[in-house]
């Protein structure tokens, strides 16, 4: 498998599908990453002085709001924690990111990741879902003793910062873990996860892993864990978190 085709294929896709327009004082850009209502991301750039301001015209929240969704206490405390991961700030409805001319690919980045993990609260307005995914997961470890470091973010090859929900030390007898909870397993979700795995895996030790908590009260979409699997990464779903397999990927010894 030749990985830097893999890669350079990607981006040249990703390059292909992204368009703009000017809309005011406003570059309109729209991207080939689909929100849970299958519209494609938009998002907004101006000249602010020096600088330069990334919004999402505040289409993320409205949107959920417009599904039904309810800011309860948890939940405006996990979307701060999903701003502080990205380095986004919320100005009303509207999610924003200041940078300069050098660092536009490295914030646009940041700004569309954290647009899809925040719509990725979409799934908490149904009624199926009881509880935050990551606080699951995090009751889960803990349960569990599984020892981890949460909310980390690396380098990539391309410059590029990208982050994980957890990270699971190497010890004597395991290897360096990344771990991403997957609240929505569909394609987008995926392929962002990949994208930022073949970015980092690079810059990481040869026998770093990824490991891939699957949501599967929400469903996984076709294809999705086969993608993984043809990655190496390691697919745990969320029904199937006791067995002894899991446990033993997840564990320090």
């Amino acid at each position: 498998m030749d990985i830097q085709k893999m890669i350079d294929d990607y981006a040249r896709w990703l390059k292909s599908e992204i368009t703009f327009e000017q809309v005011g004082e406003y570059y309109e850009i729209t991207t080939p990453y689909l929100d849970s209502a299958n519209d494609y991301l938009q998002i907004y750039v101006r000249q602010d002085g020096e600088n330069l301001l990334f919004t999402d015209d505040s289409s993320t929240i409205n949107n959920l709001k417009m599904c039904g969704f309810q800011f309860t206490p948890a939940r405006k405390m996990h979307l701060s924690r999903i701003l502080n991961q990205f380095g986004v700030k919320l100005s009303g409805d509207e999610l924003t990111i200041k940078a300069t001319p050098r660092d536009f690919p490295q914030k646009k980045h940041l700004l569309i990741q954290c647009m899809l993990r925040v719509d990725d609260m979409f799934a908490m307005s149904k009624s199926k879902v009881a509880s935050l995914f990551l606080d699951d997961i995090q009751e889960f470890f803990e349960q569990q003793d599984i020892f981890y470091s949460d909310n980390v973010q690396f380098t990539g090859t391309s410059g590029f910062t990208h982050s994980y929900d957890f990270l699971l030390q190497r010890t004597r007898s395991k290897p360096e873990r990344l771990c991403q909870a997957v609240n929505i397993p569909n394609k987008t979700s995926m392929s962002n996860i990949l994208f930022s795995w073949s970015d980092t895996k690079p810059v990481r030790k040869n026998d770093s892993q990824l490991i891939v908590i699957l949501n599967d009260r929400n469903g996984i979409a076709r294809g999705v864990e086969d993608a993984f699997n043809n990655y190496d990464a390691k697919v745990i779903r969320w029904s199937e978190r006791d067995n002894a397999e899991n446990i033993a990927a997840l564990s320090a010894s």
